[in-house]
């Protein structure tokens, strides 16, 4: 069996030791590629049973799955991060190839991050950072977290430490999610987290069903005096235009997001906290997606899979 890592330019490839552990398992072949599957025109001439760990930079987030028909005997597609449906997971299914993801490597990571994104907005530090440090007393104050409600969408790993770090810090934390549940939590309907939290943080893989999952009807359900914060590919779970129009409009109190299209900060207006796509980017977080990533392999390899999500 052959394992093939389809890497970016300036992707991150397992260390020494990682990598002999692949050949030990494997016949290990490294392409550094950026485009599309369909462009790796060797691949079909293969026959070899293959795994594919992809570096979702090397595809820009949106390999075209439907193209691994053309490559022989692919077994498995490892990808290199949380999220999976970039690489067209349903496509896969259907033409008998699994998909590994690498759930919750970043999960501390994340967590942190994104408290430390609410604390932020509520904050105001994006007002005063666009107001050249000086702080305007007479606008709205801003908000303490300690003792208001956290309403978290989806308790899977990442949603699961949001949970733990806010509570840590004496918010009330409130959850909605589709499978998980913890009794530590209170456990409440979408439309009553909206009404309900001071701050809410959706937690969710990004797939075809979370994506149609919270509509703008639940939007207008939020109070004027609580923040939201978006994570990872947001966009893709919220209609994230019409939240930077609500927070302009002084319907919502404040929005902090990440990812590929935030802009600086001058370009909004009002309470809006943009950031880089960096929520994950830890040494640690690194360091156990690659270790993650290998071993994921290693274990299909051995025919013990694990993380397999379709």
């Amino acid at each position: 069996m052959k394992t093939i890592l389809i890497m970016s330019k300036d992707g991150s490839l397992p260390n020494k030791e990682q990598l002999e552990l692949l050949k030990k398992y494997t016949d290990l072949e490294i392409i550094t590629h950026e485009g599309r599957l369909s462009e790796l025109t060797k691949l079909k001439k293969d026959t070899s049973e293959k795994l594919i760990g992809v570096d979702p930079d090397s595809f820009g987030w949106d390999m075209d799955g439907e193209s691994i028909k053309d490559i022989p005997n692919v077994k498995a597609v490892f990808t290199q991060s949380t999220s999976y449906d970039w690489v067209k997971p349903n496509v896969l299914s259907k033409l008998g190839v699994k998909v590994v993801n690498c759930a919750g490597f970043s999960a501390d990571a994340v967590a942190e991050y994104a408290i430390g994104m609410a604390m932020n907005v509520c904050r105001h530090l994006p007002l005063v950072i666009k107001n050249k440090w000086k702080v305007d007393w007479k606008a709205p104050k801003p908000m303490l977290l300690n003792g208001k409600v956290l309403g978290i969408i989806g308790l899977g790993r990442i949603g699961l430490r949001i949970a733990e770090v806010g509570s840590g810090i004496g918010m009330e934390v409130i959850y909605w999610s589709r499978k998980s549940r913890d009794s530590r939590f209170k456990y409440v309907s979408l439309n009553r987290l909206f009404k309900d939290s001071d701050v809410i943080i959706p937690a969710l893989v990004e797939n075809t069903e979370t994506s149609k999952l919270i509509k703008d009807n639940l939007l207008k359900l939020v109070k004027p005096s609580s923040y939201l914060v978006g994570l990872n590919r947001i966009k893709v779970l919220w209609n994230e235009v019409k939240i930077i129009d609500l927070v302009q409009k002084g319907k919502i109190a404040g929005y902090a997001f990440e990812g590929d299209n935030a802009k600086p900060l001058p370009e909004y207006k009002g309470n809006i906290f943009a950031l880089p796509p960096m929520v994950w980017y830890t040494k640690e977080s690194l360091d156990n997606l690659l270790d993650m990533w290998v071993n994921n392999i290693v274990s299909f390899a051995q025919d013990k899979p694990i993380n397999v999500v379709n």
